[in-house]
């Protein structure tokens, strides 16, 4: 193809998508760098420390093909697999998340409150959905995930940050954002996406009690929970008080490709998220659902989650090590002590996304902190250690350490 023939593609592509007349309210959807990146770390050559991805080593592909060899084992179960489902999603394996909500998570909830869902992302939609009119108030930890950050954006709300440190968001912050009474706020208490910050004991209290007293509803993002390196980290918010959506997925321990999310609704929000649900997708992924049921009734999730946390702690240290001995002493990290992410700071002053470019050109790719948040972040990064295998850990750090050479 020439030059040309590309150039009158492009073109005609462009006034093309110009003619589109799409709602007005795509105007506030957010760009994402997330699935860019996928598609750059796919590059010849190319080290990625930049995505959200766990670590597909540590896929259980045997258990899976035993849990759905199983399932056809049983020719009327693997029918019912097959066909349309109900909104709320299988009950076994509902019953099964409440049980351990109730036992790992001190939320005492039943599997009526629960809904399965085709991964985290369309429980932010629904949430959205369900609740935001264009020029609403919602709160969000600052920096917070940029996954749902983007999907909220797309119904219009005034996003108002609140500063989010190693041990939680900022209390007088959160009470002053709480003043305008917004009608949602979002966060991730556990090994937070992006920073790997969790929240203290007492933070918790704190935010129970600032949501208790407010006419708020918090989403809580337990999509890391379970990655805690020495186990749970600190009971949910959701147990502490019932003004909380909390959502959950077997994304980041199981299989994100199988698509399984969920989320614990209270009491008066069920009529509105059957609706909603049955609208949207009518029901998550049947097939799914039941091959996640058959899984977890043949094996011992606290067993596996054992091998992926003491693995992700490892690799965690590995990396935490080779930016100690490569990285120069005016750039500053936190050490998590759960999840797959560190949180990298170059000097107050400085542009990140120059690292994030330099480092580009060497054929590694890192996430930029900037588009994680509502105000500021200019000069942070988010690096992934769960993605690569060691030798790329190593040589993505010598990497890193060469693209900040000389950078400021």
């Amino acid at each position: 193809m020439s030059a040309a023939d590309s150039k009158e593609i492009f073109f005609n592509t462009i006034v093309y998508a110009n003619s589109m007349r799409f709602s007005k309210r795509t105007d506030d959807l957010m760009d994402s760098f997330i699935m860019k990146l996928i598609a750059v770390s796919k590059e010849e050559g190319m080290i990625s420390f930049a995505t959200g991805l766990p670590d597909k080593r540590l896929f259980d592909t045997e258990g899976i093909a035993r849990a759905s060899a199983d399932l056809f084992e049983d020719i009327d179960r693997a029918r019912d697999a097959l066909q349309y489902g109900t909104i709320k999603g299988i009950t076994p394996l509902r019953k099964k998340i409440a049980a351990r909500c109730r036992k790992e998570m001190c939320v005492n909830v039943s599997e009526e409150n629960i809904f399965m869902i085709n991964g985290s992302q369309e429980c932010f939609d629904l949430i959205g959905k369900m609740f935001i009119d264009r020029g609403d108030g919602m709160v969000t930890d600052d920096p917070g995930y940029l996954g749902a950050l983007q999907a909220y954006s797309l119904y219009g709300p005034e996003f108002i940050g609140v500063k989010m440190n190693e041990t939680g968001p900022d209390a007088g912050e959160l009470r002053k954002a709480l003043q305008r009474d917004p009608k949602l706020y979002y966060s991730i208490p556990n090994h937070q996406n992006p920073s790997g910050f969790s929240y203290s004991s007492d933070k918790r209290k704190e935010v129970a009690e600032l949501i208790s007293s407010s006419n708020t509803i918090m989403i809580e993002d337990d999509a890391y929970g379970e990655l805690g390196y020495d186990g749970r980290i600190g009971p949910p918010v959701r147990s502490m008080t019932d003004n909380v959506i909390l959502t959950g997925s077997y994304s980041k321990i199981i299989s994100p490709g199988m698509r399984m999310g969920w989320m614990i609704v209270p009491d008066e929000m069920i009529e509105m998220t059957m609706k909603c649900v049955e609208s949207s997708s009518l029901h998550a992924n049947t097939f799914s659902q039941n091959v996640m049921d058959r899984y977890l009734e043949q094996n011992d999730l606290d067993s596996y989650l054992r091998n992926i946390r003491k693995e992700y702690k490892r690799k965690s240290k590995l990396m935490l090590d080779l930016l100690h001995d490569n990285l120069p002493s005016e750039l500053e990290w936190n050490t998590p002590n759960g999840g797959m992410f560190i949180w990298l700071r170059t000097p107050e002053g400085t542009d990140a996304m120059r690292l994030y470019e330099s480092a580009l050109k060497k054929k590694l790719v890192v996430m930029p902190g900037r588009p994680f948040h509502i105000n500021g972040g200019v000069n942070t990064i988010r690096l992934n250690f769960a993605t690569a295998g060691d030798e790329e850990i190593k040589e993505g750090a010598k990497r890193l350490a060469s693209a900040y050479n000389g950078l400021f």
